[in-house]
């Protein structure tokens, strides 16, 4: 029988779950979408259509045939939990009605009998007895790992009473707390900061491994027996391209591959008794409305028409944008509205009525007797996407008072140091903790942590860092120098910032529906973050001042969106926009994606670079000067001599670290109007408070809709691995990157390579080839040519390849980790996951520093890692490019986070405010800690220490005391005592105490100069330069106690 027509290429989102509902109410499904994105917004939308059956997705493995590592944790419960819910439906007497959506790659696999899934999994329910010990074996048992950090799927964390969880079909981690054997709490927390953001009653631990596989071996449509079967071309197409995937690996290597496959025999026999349907479009869909001038006046004639031939109107999007449109859709078709909760009850309306369903729809239809509407065809960009994806975003910037055992830190009076450890203090010091700091020579400094406020990350390498000798006389000197050099930066910054805010700028804010036509071009669903910095683009661009936004976002987290929808804003207002990229072939990507999307707007784009033909260069000269070429978009040469614009109103610079000081102030001298900045380079967050009416900054931190984490794996290199690995990539219709170190790699790597892969298509790019030919190859492979680009590290700067999902670099040794992970972000850009395999020499030794450093790239696979780990990097890449080189080269002397503190203060001090900064003197007799007991990484104790040691206020106080409880469990009294302790430093910064010394006979408060303190009101005496309390207090608790409540009376 003939492969029937699928659904996925031939309807939308909306139009195939209506199709499928009407299908459903007949029988069981399983139904096969193109990928995994697809099939997941299907099920999303489907379980809307038929809220009353149940509809399931089960994905396909991330792992591919031949991959060495297994699927993703997250992966494979996914799966599994699909796979026992199923089993356990079948099972029942009464069930409703079940459809199965997954990939053409699921069906090309073999799975376990479903016998193998009836085991139930650990239930944690509240009030019910639990031995937390005995679930962290039992979920050792079903593939979960241990890590101090709980922060992605298939990890696990016992902390005492606490066990931190996170399950693989689990929208977040889940920490349990026990107290008298009991679950006293179920919260979902935050994996990036680690808080609490909710309460559950009741959770499955499902397992994140899978059953293995034995000699009964079925197809995964056994697992829904008697179901009918809805299978697309293109998901068949995959189905077959993994088989012959495997086949190949299996030539090779026998033992892998094909074990987990079905053969075409035994898939022939397991379609043999299923019966195979289709559903085709009804009709063609109803405009888009939002793209025409009265968005609502077009709907309201279209619907009437509908209404009038007997038809029903069905409204349909997510219910935040129903609630807005439905009174007003109601209003302009003359009839009132009524609500229904499935596509059946849509389908039994009366005819003639117009009715509002909740569900998730990208575009309208049309199917027998119904003109169905989406609330995206009358909102545009506005309408609320719903695909049934969780959108998280990422730890963004990695903070100054994130320090580690090994990392290198500044002290404010001694230089840089290396952090070696804790060290507990004897009871006569307090009995606290003390941060242990090695100098040069060997030498060492204890720092109490109460002191830890002086320490600083700096960001660099051992191997790159000359340590300061302890008594800190060559540190004093270099702070000495940079002080004066940032006090004249914040003077400069602070008249900039006045000056500033007395300019005006063009207001733009074009036609709404040509906007609309315009938004409607971007064929994928809007994160978050993009959304947000969309929205402040355009409330920036119509302030009349003048916009100096940075768009900061990791690679392939969609700020060249961003970028496109600012220069419609401008060019539909009728002004002038240029873009500049720092290379040729960049720029040229850039052109050609400009030019698609500006495509019928009457808005003409032009390219501009050293690769221009002098003729060219002329035609596009003359249509800026006479204002009939809108956008121009090019290199540094968008900014060349002899260049004059109509009415340039928006500049943007892309990959702005990249461009010199004096490159990037040519380009903002451009236009007196507004100019966007974008750069994936980690910027630390609380820069942006220091220059704090400079530039506004918006963080697109949240990783596009079912782009995977990209897996990374070390090793010697095989050229067996790298075959599997090209061929792979290939067989799923990708393209894959080979990156080698040195120009001379080249040759000998492109011979083994045609031995290798004889079958693949190889181009080639490096630096001593003509800039011509390096272009042509790169563009050439960004376009789909090729199977195989051979590179040095020139890809690393921008090239955007949306299929290539394979990177191999070779002799990863000599590259350094910003690189690497620059060069990482070049695959995985779409919805397939990036594999990511360092190649070592096989023959070297490799230090143990290099390869501490690959396996830190290993580690942080998940997405917006950039931030992560440019905190662990060498060369703080572009860290100083907010202010240029001069202040880029401070910044590198004295670190990132002590730069940014020390400018702060520079920039009060520039605008007259008090800018001293000070702690006070604590003699208290007691300390307190955060004892290994109760958290036993090290690494999180120094952090926290730090963190503490800056907190300074009440609030901020509270609020790491809940943390700590939410984290790690009732607090241990060394835990309270420390806390005590930080709250008297915040109330004596805050009544001006400079010193507090508290003895068994007195207390004494010695006030900084200037300050006053109500001395009766706490009934103090005044000595001298101090005020005491001759109160005898044998006991240090009672005394820190004591201490506490006369600052409350000072207060």
């Amino acid at each position: 029988m003939p492969d029937p027509s699928p659904i996925a290429p031939t309807l939308g989102i909306a139009e195939s779950a209506a199709a499928l509902a009407e299908v459903v109410a007949d029988g069981d499904l399983i139904v096969a979408a193109a990928d995994e994105a697809r099939g997941l917004a299907l099920a999303h939308a489907l379980g809307a259509a038929v809220p009353d059956a149940c509809v399931l997705f089960c994905p396909g493995s991330d792992a591919l045939p031949g991959d060495a590592a297994p699927a993703s944790p997250e992966n494979v419960g996914q799966r599994a939990s699909a796979l026992r819910q199923l089993h356990t439906l079948l099972a029942r007497r009464k069930r409703p009605r079940i459809a199965l959506i997954t990939t053409g790659e699921a069906l090309a696999r073999a799975y376990p009998p479903p016998a193998e899934f009836a085991a139930e999994p650990p239930v944690v329910a509240l009030g019910k007895p639990i031995d937390l010990p005995a679930l962290f074996e039992k979920l050792t048992e079903l593939g979960y790992v241990a890590d101090e950090r709980v922060d992605e799927p298939g990890e696990i964390a016992l902390r005492g009473q606490v066990l931190d969880v996170f399950p693989a079909d689990a929208r977040r981690p889940l920490r349990i707390e026990a107290d008298d054997g009991k679950v006293a709490a179920i919260r979902c927390y935050d994996p990036a900061d680690q808080r609490s953001v909710g309460e559950i009653e009741r959770q499955e631990l499902g397992r994140v491994a899978e059953p293995p596989l034995g000699k009964e071996r079925v197809a995964l449509i056994d697992h829904l027996p008697g179901a009918r079967l809805v299978i697309g071309a293109a998901a068949e197409d995959r189905r077959r391209r993994v088989l012959a995937l495997a086949a190949d690996i299996a030539r090779r290597r026998p033992k892998r591959a094909l074990r987990d496959l079905l053969d075409a025999e035994q898939w022939k026999a397991a379609l043999a008794t299923r019966e195979r349907i289709d559903a085709t479009r009804a009709g063609d869909p109803p405009p888009r409305f939002v793209e025409g001038a009265a968005p609502l006046r077009a709907f309201g004639k279209e619907g009437r028409a509908a209404l009038e031939a007997k038809q029903r109107v069905v409204l349909i999007g997510t219910a935040r944008d129903l609630r807005y449109l439905t009174r007003r859709a109601a209003n302009v078709l003359k009839v009132e509205a009524t609500a229904v909760s499935s596509w059946a009850d849509a389908l039994r309306a009366k005819s003639g009525s117009f009715v509002t369903l909740t569900m998730t729809a990208d575009r309208g239809f049309r199917r027998d007797g119904v003109l169905a509407v989406a609330a995206a065809d009358l909102l545009g960009s506005r309408a609320e996407r719903d695909d049934g994806v969780q959108h998280v975003a990422e730890p963004v910037f990695a903070q100054a008072t994130e320090i580690r055992v090994g990392d290198l830190v500044i002290h404010e009076d001694h230089g840089i140091g290396q952090v070696a450890g804790l060290e507990a203090l004897p009871e006569a010091q307090g009995g606290g903790e003390a941060i242990k700091l090695v100098y040069a020579a060997d030498a060492v400094r204890l720092v109490p942590v109460a002191e830890a406020d002086r320490l600083w990350r700096y960001g660099a390498e051992e191997d790159a860092v000359t340590l300061d000798k302890l008594d800190g006389s060559s540190w004093q000197k270099r702070r000495a120098e940079i002080d004066v050099a940032i006090a004249e930066s914040a003077r400069q910054l602070t008249a900039l910032a006045a000056e500033r805010a007395t300019r005006t700028a063009p207001v733009l804010d074009p036609d709404t529906a040509a906007y609309e036509r315009f938004a409607a071009g971007f064929p994928y669903s809007e994160t978050a973050d993009q959304l947000a910095a969309i929205d402040a683009v355009r409330a920036d661009l119509a302030s009349g001042r003048p916009m100096d936004r940075l768009i900061v976002g990791d690679v392939g987290f969609g700020k060249t969106e961003v970028a496109l929808r600012a220069a419609a804003l401008a060019a539909l207002a009728g002004k002038q926009v240029a873009l500049a990229a720092p290379t040729t072939v960049l720029a040229r990507q850039h052109i050609e994606e400009f030019t698609e999307r500006f495509e019928g707007t009457g808005i003409v784009v032009a390219g501009l670079s050293r690769l221009s033909s002098a003729a060219e260069k002329k035609q596009v000269k003359a249509g800026l000067n006479d204002g009939s070429i809108h956008v121009v978009v090019g290199t540094g040469a968008v900014a060349a001599k002899g260049i004059a614009y109509h009415d340039l109103a928006l500049v943007i610079i892309d990959e702005e670290q990249r461009f010199g000081a004096a490159d990037k102030q040519r380009l903002r001298d451009l236009s007196a109007g507004h100019v966007l900045t974008l750069s994936a380079t980690p910027i630390p967050r609380t820069l942006q408070s220091a220059l704090v009416g400079l530039r506004q900054l918006s963080v697109i931190a949240t990783p596009p809709a079912r782009r995977q984490p990209i897996r990374t794996a070390v090793g010697s290199y095989a050229p067996d691995t790298l075959r599997a690995a090209l061929l792979r990539e290939q067989s799923r219709g990708g393209q894959s990157f080979v990156v080698v170190p040195r120009i001379e790699d080249m040759a000998p790597l492109a011979a083994e390579l045609a031995t290798l892969v004889p079958e693949l298509e190889v181009l080639e790019a490096h630096g001593k080839m003509p800039a011509a030919e390096i272009d042509e190859a790169m563009v050439r492979f960004g376009r789909g040519d090729g199977d195989v680009l051979l590179a040095t590290n020139i890809i690393e700067a921008g090239l955007d390849v949306p299929r290539a999902n394979t990177m191999a670099i070779m002799r990863a040794d000599r590259f350094g980790l910003s690189q690497l992970h620059q060069l990482r972000g070049r695959v995985g850009r779409g919805s397939r996951r990036g594999q990511v395999l360092l190649f070592t020499n096989a023959d070297d030794a490799i230090a143990p520093k290099t390869l501490k450093r690959l396996r830190t790239l290993e580690a942080f696979d998940r997405l917006g890692a950039g931030f992560a780990i440019s905190a662990r990097d060498l060369d703080m890449r572009g860290a100083g490019d907010l202010l240029g080189d001069t202040q880029a080269g401070h910044m590198r002397l004295i670190g990132v986070a002590l730069y940014q503190q020390l400018l702060e203060g520079a920039l009060r001090a520039a605008r007259g405010e008090d800018a001293e900064r000070w702690s006070p003197e604590l003699n208290l007799g007691l300390e307190g800690r955060l004892p290994d007991a109760w958290i036993p990484d090290v690494d999180l104790r120094v952090s926290l220490y730090a963190r503490l040691a800056r907190l300074t206020d009440e609030g901020a106080l509270d609020a790491f005391e809940d943390e700590l409880e939410d984290r790690f469990g009732g607090l241990p009294d060394e835990a309270r005592l420390l806390l005590a302790t930080a709250r008297i430093r915040a109330a004596a910064i805050a009544s001006g105490v400079a010193r507090i010394d508290a003895g068994p006979a007195a207390i004494a408060l010695t006030p900084r100069r200037g300050s006053t303190i109500d001395a009766k009101a706490a009934g103090l005496e005044a000595a001298k330069d101090r005020f005491l309390l001759r109160e005898p207090i044998a006991e240090a608790p009672a005394r820190l106690e004591r201490v506490q409540q006369l600052f409350e009376a000072i207060a």
